[in-house]
């Protein structure tokens, strides 16, 4: 019985913090690699990185500038898990200030818990 009620939980329910579409700048965190823009999905906990390559390693760097901001947020993450679309990446190397600039910015657009 348990386990019937697990799955039949909508996806955000696992989730740790309510996320947003957004495009960002991403890469796998190889030398020379390119960033390339991506959209997917921002959270305070990582991105879902749209891509259709593999990645080239465990780790991803991430690039993203806020709406009204001017500084970029420049985060690194670990690639958690896969999907045809794309890649979920949690945040390994994040600061305060911009964790807490995200938490407000998902804040500000209205999006969060049902």
């Amino acid at each position: 019985m348990e386990q019937t009620s697990r799955t039949a939980q909508r996806p955000h329910d696992r989730r740790d913090s309510p996320r947003v579409p957004f495009r960002f700048l991403a890469r796998c965190a190889v030398d020379g690699e390119p960033f390339e823009e991506t959209r997917g999905d921002l959270s305070i906990g990582g991105v879902f990185w749209g891509t259709s390559h593999p990645p080239h390693g465990p780790e991803v760097e991430v690039r993203v500038v806020l709406p009204g901001e001017h500084s970029e947020i420049h985060a690194r993450g670990l690639i958690v898990g896969r999907r045809e679309s794309g890649l979920h990446v949690r945040f390994t190397a994040l600061g305060t200030d911009e964790e807490l600039a995200i938490a407000r910015y998902i804040d500000e657009v209205g999006i969060g818990w049902e």
